[in-house]
């Protein structure tokens, strides 16, 4: 494991944001930490990198402890965050060598990360001229300066248009394959299963599940079945108001239905008694589906 925490706890005050959280990354791997928003992940993040203390427990990287040795354990480190801060009048590439002198870092690595994170042509351009996943994208390349064997991302996709989310998946995935472990804090349920290996959910600061992400997906028993029918909004009155529906709706012209895979026949028989035509039935697993059956309808992700 590149990344442990044990019994990791933090309060404000009377409220706990996390709560003996024990976490275990795996070298190599792309890991999604889900929750609704004041679940603790920000909190977590923040004693990960050691911006904040926790009151009890302990972060471990490759074996360090954070709260024992400090810049020696983060050494390998590199962080983004929240949303990347930048000097806009200046380029990107100064932006970065002001950064680097700051923190010791050689600046001969300047061009390397920018050209990483597809900058490079990009790197004397004022930041004001980019756009907000190039933005981003610089924030990636700030937190690569240091070379790190570990990256920790805070919300990398927030804000961004569909071509900005790409770019940053992209990315991710090209420093995953070389051999980065990545550590991504997210609420867009379907990025983080495009990218991410592995995940970890919590809710009020507690673990509520983590592991595999094929394993989860396959154990999950709630699933999206995309269904093929002649009269959508007769269909979408008959099973919305089941008990045992969790969700229902139109996408693309197909009828999408949140069940569990043992109440697809019910569903059918249900359409078919109301003579409504079933041309298609394809069950899928996805993340939303899992986050649904473990943290429930009610949650704000």
């Amino acid at each position: 494991m590149i990344l442990e925490t044990r019994h990791l706890t933090k309060s404000f005050g009377t409220r706990k944001a996390v709560d003996a959280l024990n976490l275990e990354i795996p070298d190599g791997s792309v890991y999604g930490f889900l929750g609704p928003n004041g679940s603790g992940k920000s909190t977590t993040i923040r004693m990960m990198t050691a911006l904040i203390s926790p009151d009890e427990g302990e972060v471990f990287i490759q074996g360090k402890s954070v709260q024992s040795f400090g810049n020696d354990a983060l050494g390998q480190v590199g962080a983004l965050i929240e949303k990347p801060d930048f000097y806009k009048h200046l380029s990107g590439k100064t932006n970065l060598e002001m950064l680097a002198r700051m923190d010791g870092i050689d600046s001969s690595g300047i061009q390397p990360v920018l050209e990483r994170t597809g900058l490079g042509a990009r790197g004397n351009d004022k930041v004001k001229t980019y756009s907000q996943g190039m933005k981003q994208r610089l924030g990636i390349a700030q937190a690569l300066l240091s070379k790190p064997k570990l990256l920790i991302l805070d919300e990398p996709t927030n804000g961004l248009d569909p071509q900005g989310m790409k770019e940053v998946r992209d990315l991710i995935g090209e420093l995953s394959s070389e051999g980065i472990t990545i550590f991504i804090s997210s609420h867009l349920l379907d990025e983080v299963q495009k990218i991410c290996s592995h995940v970890a959910m919590i809710s009020f600061g507690k673990l509520i599940t983590a592991g595999k992400m094929e394993d989860l997906l396959t154990e999950s028993d709630l699933l999206t079945t995309e269904v093929q029918v002649d009269n959508l909004d007769t269909a979408i009155q008959l099973l919305s108001t089941r008990d045992w529906v969790h969700r229902c709706d139109i996408v693309d012209g197909v009828l999408r239905v949140g069940i569990s895979l043992d109440n697809i026949p019910q569903m059918i028989q249900i359409l078919t008694e109301n003579k409504i035509k079933v041309s298609t039935i394809i069950p899928k697993t996805s993340l939303e589906d899992l986050y649904l059956s473990k943290l429930g309808t009610e949650s704000q992700i």
